[in-house]
């Protein structure tokens, strides 16, 4: 039964280097448009560097031998790091301003499909206090706050009213979508082991 369930999660886990490999080209796409299209300033070098850290980490996974051991362990290491570049990649493109903040939704839906509903959270907690951190210093001024010039009215990045309600309406969205995502996701495996119960 546990073989069963792990291999089930690694074929998730190449799912998600594939989605990977996609999100890569995304990100690179994006920043070509917003930059030569857009005419956003946006910093270049910064900005493609996290995206070959992403393509490098992904290549190394997508090399390393796939064990079942430590399936879970990848799983949650990958989803880390990618939390890590998203928060990067969108310090390094406006902070506070991005609108694609809210992508980290989706991936507070892929860690309750691969983890456990306390690792979900936990996850939910690790990007929260993580970008609630970068947002904070670049307020502060102890990192470089890059404005979205031409794309938003005027710096954002030090009104605390909108980094205050832009947080909770974040933080409480990512909870609520580990909530609801792993009660679907909890629901779905107790019906999958109740199957191969009964199958066998």
């Amino acid at each position: 039964k546990n073989l069963s369930r792990e291999e089930g999660l690694i074929e998730r886990i190449l799912c998600l280097i594939t989605l990977r490999w996609i999100a890569i080209t995304g990100v690179v796409a994006t920043i070509l448009f917003a930059k030569g299209v857009l005419g956003l300033p946006l910093p270049l070098l910064p900005l493609y560097s996290v995206a070959a850290a992403l393509f490098a980490y992904n290549l190394i996974f997508f090399l390393l031998p796939k064990s079942q051991a430590a399936s879970y362990r990848m799983a949650n290491l990958q989803i880390s790091l990618d939390l890590v570049s998203l928060v990067m990649l969108i310090h390094f493109s406006g902070g506070i301003e991005n609108p694609f903040i809210f992508y980290f939704v989706f991936h507070m839906i892929i860690a309750s499909i691969l983890l456990s509903r306390r690792a979900s959270f936990l996850q939910a907690t690790f990007v929260a206090i993580l970008f609630s951190l970068v947002v904070g210093m670049e307020d502060l001024g102890v990192l470089k706050h890059y404005c979205l010039e031409g794309f938003v009215a005027g710096d954002l990045h030090d009104n605390l009213t909108h980094i205050a309600g832009v947080l909770f309406a974040l933080i409480s969205t990512l909870y609520l979508a580990v909530y609801m995502a792993s009660s679907i996701s909890n629901r779905l495996r107790e019906r999958e082991q109740a199957l191969r119960e009964a199958n066998e």
